[in-house]
């Protein structure tokens, strides 16, 4: 079986869209359920909405991006990136540290 990886999945969501984030959270989480049943691991891990850009984001873990868009297919959402992210707020010990000005 191939390694899972986490997906960040950005969806554009019209602020007047019917049940709002909410709704989209809902049905994202369904897909992935019914997906796990079909033997697909894929899991929503979080999601977020940022109303200024009408702009749904989600974290997924799966085996591969298609597996995400075809998840947010399945949940109706109106796909923009789809990416592979990678977890950095914990840094290596050995890791320098930079800070701004």
């Amino acid at each position: 079986m191939a390694e899972l990886s986490t997906y960040l999945v950005e969806a554009y969501l019209p602020r007047t869209s019917p049940g709002g984030p909410a709704a989209a959270a809902v049905r994202a989480r369904a897909v992935a359920e019914k997906m796990r049943h079909e033997g697909i691991p894929v899991q929503v891990l979080r999601s977020f909405f940022l109303p200024e850009d009408e702009l749904w984001c989600c974290l997924y873990e799966a085996r591969s991006a298609d597996e995400v868009i075809e998840a947010g297919r399945r949940a109706e959402l109106m796909l923009g990136r789809t990416q592979r992210a990678v977890g950095a707020d914990l840094a290596p010990a050995d890791a320098q540290v930079v800070h701004g000005n």
